[in-house]
C-alpha cells in the first residue's frame, strides 16, 4: 500500500474516531457541560494524525510543539515536502496550501469542519436545541474566526451544522481537486 493510501485510510479511521469521540465522552446533565475534555481529545487526535503523516513523510522533526496560544501541531509552509502536502491538502496541494500548515489542515481542512459540526449538534443536544453564541464558540469550537462565522450563521442549531458540514464537504472537494 503506498504512503497516500494509508495516510488517507488513516485519517479515515481517525476522522470516525474524533466522530464519535464526543458522544462518548458526553455528560448526561446538559447544564453546565464541560466541553474542554472533549475539545481536547479531539486537538489531540488530530495532533497525533498530523504528526504520524509528517513522520511518514519525512518531516517529523521540523514539526512544532503546541503552545499556549496554538493547542495545534503545525509546520512551516516551506518544510512542508510534496508527501506531507498530498496527505494533508490532496491532489493539487501547492494550491491549497495554506499560510500555516497544521492539524487543523487535515482532508484540506474538512476535518474541522467536520468536528464542529458535530460539536454544534452535541451542544443543541445537551442544551435543549440552543445554539452556540459566537461570543462562546471558543468553548465548543476550535475552527477559524471566518469558517466559525459563516458556520453559525444559521437560524437553527440544525442549519448551523449543516453550514458546517457543507464547508468541510467543500475542503473534501478541494482534497480530491472536484468542484462540489
Amino acid at each position: 500500500m503506498d504512503m497516500r493510501k494509508f495516510g488517507v485510510l488513516s485519517g479515515i479511521v481517525v476522522g470516525a474516531a474524533i466522530a464519535v469521540a464526543p458522544a462518548a465522552a458526553a455528560d448526561d446533565d446538559s447544564a453546565g457541560v464541560d466541553f474542554s475534555g472533549v475539545l481536547a481529545s479531539q486537538i489531540q487526535s488530530m495532533n497525533f494524525l498530523f504528526e504520524s503523516q509528517a513522520t511518514l513523510a519525512g518531516v517529523g522533526d521540523k514539526v512544532i510543539d503546541v503552545s499556549d496560544s496554538n493547542p495545534f501541531l503545525t509546520i512551516a509552509q516551506e518544510d512542508v515536502n510534496a508527501a506531507l502536502g498530498a496527505m494533508l491538502y490532496g491532489i493539487n496541494w501547492e494550491d491549497e496550501i495554506s499560510a500555516e500548515p497544521g492539524a487543523y489542515s487535515l482532508f484540506n481542512g474538512a476535518l474541522t469542519q467536520f468536528i464542529d459540526s458535530n460539536n454544534v449538534l452535541l451542544f443543541a443536544i445537551l442544551n435543549g436545541g440552543d445554539q452556540i453564541d459566537f461570543e462562546d464558540a471558543a468553548d465548543y469550537l476550535f475552527g477559524s474566526d471566518a469558517a466559525i462565522t459563516a458556520g453559525l450563521a444559521g437560524d437553527s442549531a440544525w442549519e448551523d451544522a449543516a453550514l458546517f458540514f457543507q464547508a468541510g464537504i467543500a475542503d473534501i472537494g478541494g482534497y480530491f481537486a472536484i468542484d462540489v
